[in-house]
């Protein structure tokens, strides 16, 4: 009997273990789709369930196009704040309830600053109730062929049944880009002001991959770190969905290799019609943009327009000789990458000895990444130094 209950006992730990270390690590999943035909370029369990967290606003976005578009929001509407949107957790914007904010001014804190509380307060503004809003966002989901997804909430905090796939994401991604391109600019937003005060986005693929159109990151403990991007260069433009990243710095920097290894796979990307002059005069109003700047096609970054205020460190050394040793070598290996760039052997001190970092400088941020990602086999401690 006693060696009966020793095995209950022990199987009831490794059931305990296993349940709590699958909890602590949110499953992964990814795709990658041309935007241009919606064919999938690369994918990983993309049609998995899984929790979108904050990729959420997406929809609460495409129902806030399509309520500007019917002439229901205008740029200075106001936005009540309830006592229940008051009181979502973080991120908010730390709105009081009784207030009022601006809906063009919401509508970025949606975006840049992912506040749980605007996004609570549109839903209500919308629809009167945030679980009627949820239930619209339910059902355009079915509209957009979206058929693993179901939403409960505005904004993406955790409900088990609020749920979607790398693959839907995507396809959701692609129809804000399709539908309403006049206001393809707003994913690029990297920041706004209320009260005086100003926030910035922490999407920082925006400033690390050339030619990225913004879109949403997320994360919640049950999904990981997300994001969903668009990126165009060379005439190819792809959809990027990350579900389940292990960090913010790892979700990025697969985005990056994503990017890089099927662009060269997508079809030659051909723009929609222009929207007529009335939607982008509407959206101007919106974006503070002038109508004829959101007319122009969107090129991506040029790496050679972005400050070149970036170094990379590729080794640390106790003489300056094995320094400049290092930069003769890793010069040889990337050959022209290196051609606009300046390598020195910066000398330090470290627990009261001389040291010599071998660095090269004059580099742009996404360059500075791409460089340490070409010396991964040749020096693992390639390190991105910003200015």
């Amino acid at each position: 009997m006693r060696h009966v209950f020793f095995n209950v006992f022990v199987l009831s730990l490794c059931f305990i273990w296993g349940f709590s270390s699958s909890a602590s690590a949110a499953p992964f999943s990814s795709i990658v789709i041309d935007a241009t035909n919606g064919r999938s370029l690369q994918q990983y369990r993309a049609s998995q369930s899984r929790y979108p967290a904050s990729l959420t606003k997406l929809m609460s976005l495409y129902i806030v196009f399509e309520e500007i578009e019917a002439g229901r929001l205008s740029p200075e509407t106001p936005i009540y704040v309830s006592n229940k949107a008051a009181r979502q957790p973080a991120s908010r914007l730390g709105l009081k309830a009784g207030r009022t904010i601006a809906a063009k001014t919401a509508m970025k804190a949606l975006l840049v600053k992912s506040a749980n509380d605007v996004a609570t307060a549109i839903a209500e503004h919308i629809s009167g109730s945030e679980d009627k809003f949820a239930r619209r966002m339910s059902q355009k989901a079915r509209e957009l062929g979206l058929y693993d997804t179901s939403f409960v909430n505005a904004s993406g905090l955790y409900h088990w049944r609020q749920q979607s796939t790398a693959r839907d994401m995507a396809k959701l991604a692609q129809a804000l880009l399709t539908d309403f391109p006049q206001f393809e600019s707003l994913w690029q937003t990297t920041g706004f002001t209320f009260d005086g005060k100003k926030y910035r986005s922490h999407n920082r693929v925006l400033r690390r991959l050339s030619g990225a159109i913004g879109m949403k990151t997320g994360y919640i403990r049950a999904s990981g770190y997300n994001i969903a991007t668009a990126v165009q260069r060379d005439n190819k433009r792809i959809i990027i969905v990350i579900i389940g990243g292990s960090s913010a710095t790892a979700r990025d920097r697969h985005a990056i290799s994503l990017a890089d290894r099927s662009l060269p796979r997508a079809q030659t990307y051909v723009a929609k019609a222009k929207p007529n002059s009335a939607k982008l005069r509407q959206a101007a109003q919106w974006l503070d943009t002038p109508a004829t700047e959101l007319a122009k096609p969107t090129q991506g970054l040029v790496l050679a327009d972005l400050p070149r205020d970036w170094k990379i460190q590729v080794g640390a050394f106790s003489a300056s000789v094995h320094a400049y040793s290092q930069l003769q070598r890793i010069r040889r290996v990337l050959g022209p990458q290196l051609e606009n760039s300046q390598g020195s052997a910066e000398p330090i001190e470290r627990n009261g000895k001389p040291m010599y970092r071998a660095r090269f400088a004059n580099l742009s941020e996404p360059q500075a990444f791409r460089l340490c990602r070409s010396l991964l086999e040749v020096t693992p401690s390639c390190l991105p130094i910003a200015p």
